[in-house]
C-alpha cells in the first residue's frame, strides 16, 4: 500500500528536496531550540495520522491530509514560528550536519 505523506510532514521528516542557501546564517539557538520543539511535534502528528491515512477511502486520505497539515501549522505557529521560518530551518539542517545534530538534539529534549 503507497504512504501518503503530508506535506508539513515531508518536510518534518526531511523528505522535502534539499535547498542550497547561499551564504547559510548561523541559525540561533533560540531558533534551533523552537524548530526542534516543533519537529517533535509535526513528527508526532504524522505517526498519529499516517495509520489512519493508510487505511482511508481516497475521500477521507484528502480530509485527514488538510486535518494533519492544519495541525502541524498549528503546532509549528505553538512554537513561535512561522511556516516558513520552520521550512526554512529544516531545510538549511538537510545540508548542514551540524545544525541538523543541533535540530535533532531539541527536538529530543521535546519528550
Amino acid at each position: 500500500m503507497r504512504r501518503m505523506v503530508t506535506p508539513i510532514a515531508a518536510v518534518a521528516l526531511g523528505l522535502a528536496p534539499a535547498v542550497g542557501f547561499a551564504g547559510q546564517a548561523a541559525v540561533p539557538d533560540t531558533t534551533v531550540g523552537e524548530a526542534g520543539a516543533a519537529l517533535h511535534d509535526v513528527a508526532k502528528l504524522q505517526e498519529k495520522f499516517q495509520s489512519e491515512i493508510d487505511s482511508a477511502t481516497p475521500e477521507q486520505k484528502k480530509s485527514l491530509s488538510e486535518q494533519a497539515n492544519a495541525e502541524a501549522v498549528q503546532a509549528i505557529q505553538s512554537h513561535g514560528l512561522t511556516v516558513q521560518e520552520y521550512s526554512r530551518v529544516i531545510k538549511i539542517a538537510q545540508n548542514d550536519p551540524e545544525l541538523r545534530q543541533r535540530l535533532l538534539q531539541a527536538a529530543g529534549k521535546s519528550d
